[in-house]
């Protein structure tokens, strides 16, 4: 984030001297980087939460600090498959505590999960399980995006009903194989664009069922795809943006709806018209510069 020292010193840059920076980014093929704001999350890191027990009210979740109790956020009516924005906070120990939606400040948490989080690190606080036996578990996020025209994707086995899956392309390219509740998988690079995946339920630790899921990926995202149960018994997968691309290029941090942390790539296109603009500054500075220079020595 820059200060206003910063801008003022921006303000300050000599127009050719931005032209130039411009002009070599495109004679080298490079691309300008500019850093979003909440880039630097100044040692700290991200955390959010996934409610996925499906016989489990909507609930209100707070985040708190490990010492002193002190209120950092506060989500409300949060219901089964939500899975909320990343919230930066500083590096440090929390509480992730989860009681029925309109619960007055005094109920006791029917979920209380600490959570240490270190810099730069995301994670996700999932909730799962059946109510009965409602369990916590803290999932680890890598947010480094895949190569270009690919996307990376995960999944975290939620259902409740199958106690392990598979999941597929209807074109062949698996996914993941015998993912068991409880787990998240390791992160594998897929092409992307539109896929229908076919989610089925291990045969050999259940009743075998087969559904098919619908997901859009990105060109740079990184997504995680929720196994959830049906209302009819049956299986869905909910796919989550982690990380969204900018452009056609992906991105180098993570996407919330509230600003992303990502360092945003402006592409050689995007370079060429920022090029003629400041081309077309600096001859008309110099061009007005001349005009004045001609009209003092006429004066004299």
């Amino acid at each position: 984030m820059r200060t206003r020292n910063d801008h003022s010193t921006m303000r300050r840059l000599p127009l050719a001297g931005a032209a130039l920076t411009a002009a070599l980014a495109l004679a080298t093929g490079g691309a300008l980087t500019a850093t979003a704001a909440h880039a630097d999350p100044a040692g700290g890191g991200w955390v959010r939460v996934a409610h996925l027990s499906p016989d489990t009210t909507s609930v209100d979740v707070r985040l708190t600090g490990l010492a002193g109790g002190d209120l950092v956020s506060e989500l409300d009516g949060v219901a089964y498959g939500a899975v909320s924005d990343y919230i930066e906070v500083p590096q440090g120990t929390y509480v992730v505590s989860m009681v029925p939606s309109g619960s007055p400040d005094s109920t006791a948490p029917m979920v209380r999960q600490s959570v240490n989080i270190l810099s730069g690190q995301p994670v996700t606080v999932a909730a799962y399980g059946r109510n009965a036996e409602l369990d916590t578990k803290v999932f680890s996020d890598d947010l480094t995006p895949p190569a270009e025209g690919q996307a990376r994707v995960r999944v975290i086995q939620a259902s409740t009903t199958a106690k392990a899956v598979d999941i597929a392309t209807t074109t062949g390219v698996p996914v993941t194989q015998k993912a068991k509740q409880g787990t998240a998988t390791g992160y594998a690079s897929v092409g992307a664009g539109p896929w229908t995946l076919d989610v089925t339920s291990d045969p050999a630790t259940s009743t075998t069922r087969t559904s098919q899921a619908q997901i859009d990926l990105a060109p740079g995202s990184v997504a995680t795809l929720f196994v959830l149960d049906t209302a009819d018994g049956g299986l869905t997968v909910k796919p989550v943006v982690d990380s969204a691309g900018v452009g056609e290029l992906p991105t180098g941090g993570i996407q919330t709806g509230g600003g992303g942390t990502a360092t945003e790539h402006v592409g050689v296109g995007n370079l060429a018209g920022v090029g003629v603009l400041l081309l077309l500054g600096v001859l008309g500075a110099t061009a007005l510069q001349r005009r004045r220079a001609g009209g003092a020595t006429g004066a004299r």
